[in-house]
């Protein structure tokens, strides 16, 4: 069974897979959370709402999303039979953060067999079939 909401801050929420999908566009040199120009971009911020952000509560764990891209990615990477390594997918980002703060190092050793990813995935989708029905986008 899983659950999810849309959340809106004052402040840009960044999740763990943040830094795997939206690089810093200026190589500015600053924190990566204090740029503020990012490709590909996030969802901008709602004039009277706020930040979107998306939370997904699904085999007793909270995952959250700072964009419809994030979720793809993940989507992308978990549905694939033989998981990629972490060492591999920091390798794909092209940057010097290793493999152990790659979000899928984060993620609980109970939700990576095949048979919980797949669920994981089916949720997901499931998860933005209901947004793209209530024109949520973020």
């Amino acid at each position: 069974m899983s659950h999810f909401e849309i959340i809106y801050t004052d402040a840009r929420q960044f999740s763990p897979v943040s830094y795997w999908v939206h690089c810093d566009a200026e190589n500015s040199g600053l924190a990566y959370q204090q740029n503020t120009v990012f490709r590909p971009p996030f969802p901008n911020k709602d004039p009277v709402k706020g930040y979107p952000s998306l939370v997904v509560k699904v085999h007793g764990f909270e995952f959250r999303f700072a964009s419809k891209l994030e979720i793809e990615h993940c989507i992308d990477v978990l549905k694939q039979k033989n998981l990629k390594t972490t060492h591999q997918l920091s390798a794909m980002r092209a940057s010097d953060i290793g493999p152990n703060t790659h979000w899928l190092s984060r993620l609980p050793s109970r939700l990576k067999s095949w048979k919980k990813r797949e669920k994981l995935v089916s949720a997901f989708i499931k998860t933005m079939d209901a947004l793209h029905a209530q024109k949520i986008d973020f």
